[in-house]
């Protein structure tokens, strides 16, 4: 998204207009992202669950939402730094709120109203909340419908606030400022918002204890993380504007293996020797605070040869830039929304609290608790209605972006404008 975001979410296409800046590394990063939420669940559904080493790392592998947090920052942001840095016009809350509900809505609908309607969950008499991305803000609704939606409400809270956030600190940026000063003072916002991530979470431990189990799904206990893909992308700006700065990055991201393999043993050590939190006890004092630092830096390590660096040479970039791990990238917003219910109706279920049950698809016992059976469906199913909501919904859409107006015009639906 560098026009665009994720989605939680792990959401949209990353291409871009020949005029703005691509950042082809960031669709296989969603990929991985959607992939770890994926195999999360397969671990977390397995019956009984593991204890060993694999279930160790799928336990945190729910870590894919952070992923997307930190890239939605970097992607979300980018284009209103770029335009005050260089002094441009900044694009109108109104349309850019309009591309992100274009993008993020009515895929998610669909998926909520089509599992409602086969029985995968009942919305009961709050069903509103889950249309309007409020589901997070009660404890009776934070854990319905489509369970891992909880991360489009906060990135949809983080779509509220961005352009508000933008044309406070433009105030301050247009006032004859060089573009090092300015970005210097975006970069100094990012580290207000960072440091107002982690008082939030002091505050809830100090004043609202017992919203802990769902305050970590609220935007402000998760500033932070959107703080540091914010902080990225204002250092990428800076750089186009400071040749010494630039070639001072492209020196330090050359190699993607340094980088990626430093990421992987910062997960592993959290998977090893941290583990997942508990929704009652784990959100609370250093361990809250340390997940969100060690989540932050892992995916900025994951970003960094991504944004910096020559991105046409070099096996790994090329192998980012291969057709299917982009298509993975492409579509895998769909794969974030489609896979779990999927995969929790192929084992039987009895039903309990009033929510409804199902028989399974295999009902013999080994198949019912194996985490590879799981995954499979999850991956299967997941891509599979990925693919048809991209083509048959998510990618027509995108003719609107513009407006109703800009659809209509001559050609907009035809050429490379319908691409964009």
């Amino acid at each position: 998204m560098t026009t665009a975001v994720l989605a939680r979410d792990g959401s949209e296409t990353t291409r871009p207009p020949p005029s703005r800046v691509h950042f082809g590394g960031f669709e296989i990063l969603r990929a991985i992202a959607a992939l770890m939420v994926v195999v999360h669940h397969a671990g977390s559904y397995a019956v009984p669950p593991g204890t060993g080493g694999l279930y160790r790392l799928t336990e945190v592998m729910d870590s894919g939402v952070a992923v997307f947090f930190v890239l939605s920052g970097f992607l979300i942001y980018r284009p209103f730094v770029a335009a005050q840095v260089d002094a441009r016009r900044v694009q109108r809350a109104t349309a850019f709120w309009w591309r992100r509900i274009l993008r993020i809505v009515p895929a998610y609908w669909v998926a909520l109203t089509f599992f409602w309607a086969i029985g995968a969950f009942d919305l009961g008499a709050q069903w509103w909340r889950y249309y309007l991305f409020l589901q997070i803000y009660s404890p009776a609704t934070v854990l319905g419908g489509v369970v891992q939606a909880w991360s489009l409400c906060t990135e949809m809270s983080f779509y509220l606030l961005i352009p508000l956030w933008a044309f406070a600190a433009g105030t301050l940026v247009r006032r004859g400022r060089t573009p090092g000063q300015a970005a210097a003072l975006h970069l100094a916002g990012c580290a207000l918002l960072w440091v107002s991530g982690t008082a939030f979470r002091v505050a809830i431990e100090s004043w609202a204890p017992s919203k802990r189990g769902i305050a970590f799904d609220w935007l402000p206990t998760n500033l932070d993380l959107f703080a540091t893909g914010m902080a990225l992308a204002v250092l990428s700006v800076w750089a186009v504007h400071d040749d010494a700065l630039k070639a001072r990055l492209d020196r330090l991201g050359r190699w993607i293996a340094p980088w990626w393999l430093a990421a992987l043993a910062i997960f592993l050590w959290y998977a090893i020797d941290v583990g997942a939190a508990d929704f009652a006890t784990g959100y609370s004092g250093w361990f809250w605070h340390r997940r969100q630092i060690t989540l932050g830096v892992f995916t900025l390590l994951l970003m960094f040869p991504a944004v910096f660096g020559p991105q046409d040479r070099g096996w790994g970039r090329r192998a980012w830039s291969w057709t299917p791990f982009v298509w993975l990238g492409t579509v895998s917003y769909g794969i974030y929304l489609w896979h779990f219910d999927w995969m929790k109706r192929a084992i039987a279920n009895p039903g309990s609290l009033g929510q409804p049950g199902w028989p399974g698809w295999v009902r013999t016992a080994p198949y019912d608790s194996s985490f590879w059976y799981l995954l499979v469906v999850a991956v299967g199913c997941g891509v599979l209605f990925a693919a048809a909501s991209w083509y048959l919904l998510e990618e027509p859409l995108q003719r609107f972006k513009g407006g109703v107006r800009g659809a209509l015009r001559p050609g907009a639906l035809g050429g490379p404008e319908a691409q964009r």
